[in-house]
């Protein structure tokens, strides 16, 4: 018997290129247009999609936020805090928690079924000289990535550095 159709399924490393291509269109228009913008941030470079590592695909952003006067008066002779934000996936992940139908059960012709639900999220916070005053790391839900989320964690951040707490998990 001849197949009139065959179902297609997308490979993982196509559905992570997706989700951070969409991503990074979602962050450019937070440092260009929204809240991010309005607060002064502006991206540092470009928005970087690593995907050379076999297991772990990286979206990275490196962005500028000014000090206002009185925000940071430990340096004050500091005019900008920089941030890297990193979106993390790893590919076993994806696959050992997401492949789960009916306690191991595949999709039709054993196709495993992968999806992104959650992302590993590193945010970490240099002085102008480029020394770490702090780090987030944190495993979010993708539905939770949106501007006032990362906004949020930022907030986050700056708090637990500026008390002394370097790592926030």
């Amino acid at each position: 018997m001849k197949k009139l159709f065959e179902e297609y399924v997308e490979s993982a490393e196509y559905k992570i290129s997706v989700f951070f291509k969409e991503l990074k269109s979602q962050i450019e228009k937070w440092l260009s247009e929204g809240s991010l913008a309005a607060q002064g941030c502006e991206l540092d470079g470009n928005i970087e999609i690593v995907t050379y590592n076999p297991m772990e695909k990286f979206l990275i952003v490196n962005f500028i936020e000014p000090i206002f006067e009185g925000e940071d008066i430990d340096n004050e002779d500091n005019k900008n805090f920089r941030y890297r934000m990193i979106f993390m996936i790893r590919l076993n992940e994806m696959e050992s928690e997401n492949n789960i139908q009916e306690e191991g059960e595949m999709s039709p012709e054993g196709q495993k079924n992968l999806e992104i639900n959650k992302v590993l999220l590193k945010i970490y916070q240099f002085s102008e000289d480029n020394v770490e005053k702090g780090e987030l790391v944190e495993e979010v839900d993708v539905e939770d990535i949106k501007e006032d989320f990362i906004i949020d964690k930022i907030g986050q951040l700056k708090d637990k550095s500026d008390s002394g707490e370097l790592d926030v998990k």
